[in-house]
């Protein structure tokens, strides 16, 4: 199954069973947006990250209910300027380099500082793509997914399955 058929199982599930909380999520970006975020941090996304921010932009920073396991879906314009950030920390705050790379790309937040990242290049180990859990306080990086289009067959499977966890 494609990427569009997850998301447009996701889609139906969430309007079906959480519409309140499909009600707030936001409009899909641009192939142009997507393209202006590769270019300013230099990584290319996978087509089934891009696939997902064309169906919607996240939610609102207002909305605090989680799309899966106590994490929040992030829109682009969040992800850039928390990824900015920890680029930023990288060789000060961040020493070793294992805490942070910049192949990551944090789109699923808890609200405290800890994400769920597509880890672009895989320089860690693993295979690129796939998506490592960033804990704040905790120096773990445990591969979650083997890559989005994996995630999204999980998430739905887990929506129809009836065994979804959210806050």
């Amino acid at each position: 199954m494609t990427h569009d058929a997850h998301i447009e199982r996701m889609d139906a599930w969430l309007a079906a069973h959480r519409a309140d909380y499909h009600a707030v999520l936001q409009p899909g970006v641009s192939d142009a947006d997507l393209d202006a975020f590769e270019a300013k941090f230099s990584l290319k996304l996978p087509e089934a990250f891009r696939a997902l921010y064309r169906w919607r932009n996240g939610q609102p920073n207002s909305s605090f209910d989680s799309l899966q396991d106590s994490r929040m879906f992030s829109a682009l314009e969040d992800i850039a300027d928390t990824k900015e950030m920890l680029d930023d920390m990288i060789g000060s705050d961040f020493e070793d380099p294992s805490t942070w790379r910049r192949g990551w790309v944090p789109f699923l937040s808890n609200g405290g500082g800890s994400h769920l990242c597509v880890d672009i290049d895989a320089e860690g180990g693993g295979e690129p793509g796939q998506l490592i859990a960033f804990w704040k306080a905790d120096e773990d990086r445990p591969v979650e997914h083997a890559s989005v289009e994996a995630w999204l067959a999980d998430l739905v499977a887990s929506m129809e399955a009836g065994t979804i966890e959210f806050d």
